[in-house]
Parts: C-alpha cells; structure tokens; sequence
C-alpha cells in the first residue's frame, strides 16, 4: 500500500475524530451510553477506512456479560488492539488507564467524562480509584485490563500481571477471558501502515471467582495463564514458528 494512501486514510480518521467526537463530549454527560455508542462507532469507521473487519467469536455464553466483571485481554499485540476492543464491543465498556492517555485530545478527553479509571502516579490514589472499578464491576459493569501489561515486542506473551485476577476477587465477579488475534498482522510492530484484514476478537467461557480470596490470587492467575497460552499457540503465528524451531 503507497504512502500517499496510507496518509490520505490517516487524514480521513482525524477529520472524522473531530466531530464525531466533539459530539460525543457533549452528549457524554448526558448520556454516557450515547457517548460510548459514538465512541464505538468511530472506531469502526476508521478501521473499515484502513480495510480493517473485527468479528466476535463466542466460545462461551454471550449472556454471561450481562452480569458485568472483568474483561482480561490474555494478549495485547498490536496498537490496533484497543481499536478493535472498542469497535466490537456491544456493551458499555470502562478500561483504566494513565493519566497521560486520559489527557489526548477528543478521545481521551470523553473517557473522562464517561467515568473511566484514570490512574496518576501516586499510590494513594491508584488504591482509591481501583476501588471504584472494583465497585463498578460489582454493581454490573464491566471493566477492561490486559493481562500483560503492555504490548508484546516480539509476538510471544509477557508475563501476566496479577492486578486483573486481584481486582475480581476483590469484586466478587467473573472473570470474562478475550482473547484478540489478527491485529498484529495487520499493523506490527514498529510499523505505521495499517494493511487491511480480519481481527477476531474471541471471548472465551467466564471463570468465577465466588468465594476466592486475595491468598487464591496465584492459582487464578495460573489458571488464566494456561487459557492464555492455549489460545496463543494455537492462533498465533509466532507462537507456532517458536514452537517449530523458526525464529520470528
């Protein structure tokens, strides 16, 4: 794909982030349900620009969302990962984040206002503010954490962090495993161009964790672990050249 596309695309997405979601600031106050359905809908006409399709696999109940709980991304692949997640969710999602990403113009900006978790780099207030996502979670809501932490570099998994299995126990409410893959074929790594393909987004059957305690934390994050590396080597393509003996 030229470069001259790729930029007239890129063009394209920022001219439409303007109004569509100025009007989402305006109407999020309101409205926040109106306010997360423009949010949605923009993110799926900018990857529908690039050629970008996202479809929903449900290997478990789709009615177990209705409940709420934490969604855990098993795996974070590419920058079009958080893209996708919100062009394909259906539900009112609220992910947590740094305060630097709150501060982007247009989309952060609506986060906040939609009552997402906003975490600055101070320990006191993290605690307060996971505390209400805990809340959230246990009134009905769903909440969204990557289980990794941060991209992976060179397709394999990273280590798991414990901060999604601790803020379900502390909730009391399921955990909803996804597991997205195709995105990083469609923008790896360390590159710009977005090449046009399909990213499924799979959400596999929920894990309850009624009746765990903060001393159960490990043997949950294991078991997410194991769904995690299931899921990567049988869809990931680097998960199988690693497995065949081929670098990446």
């Amino acid at each position: 794909m030229s470069t001259i596309s790729q930029i007239l695309k890129y063009a394209l997405v920022i001219s439409l982030m303007v109004p569509m979601l100025g009007m989402a600031l305006l109407v999020a106050p309101i409205s926040g349900n109106m306010g997360w359905r423009i949010i949605r809908s923009w993110n799926s006409i900018a990857l529908g620009i690039f050629g970008v399709k996202v479809d929903i696999d449900f290997v478990g109940d789709p009615s177990q969302l209705d409940g709420g709980g934490i969604l855990v991304g098993l795996t974070q692949q590419s920058l079009l990962d958080p893209t996708a997640g919100y062009a394909a969710w259906d539900r009112r999602v609220m992910s947590i984040w740094n305060i630097e990403y709150a501060l982007i113009p247009f989309f952060g900006w609506v986060t906040i206002l939609l009552g997402w978790i906003i975490i600055r780099q101070k320990p006191d207030q993290a605690k307060s503010q996971l505390r209400r996502a805990a809340q959230y979670a246990a009134s009905g809501g769903l909440v969204y954490l990557s289980a990794e932490g941060k991209r992976s570099l060179d397709g394999t998994l990273n280590r798991y962090k414990k901060g999604p299995v601790v803020l379900a126990i502390e909730s009391q409410v399921p955990i909803h495993p996804i597991y997205m893959t195709g995105s990083r074929e469609c923008l790896p790594v360390g590159e710009w161009k977005i090449r046009p393909g399909k990213i499924i987004l799979r959400y596999l059957p929920a894990i309850s964790t009624l009746g765990l305690t903060y001393e159960d934390r490990d043997m949950l994050l294991g078991k997410i672990r194991a769904i995690g590396e299931a899921e990567h080597d049988c869809w990931s393509p680097v998960a199988s050249q690693v497995n065949a003996g081929v670098a990446p």
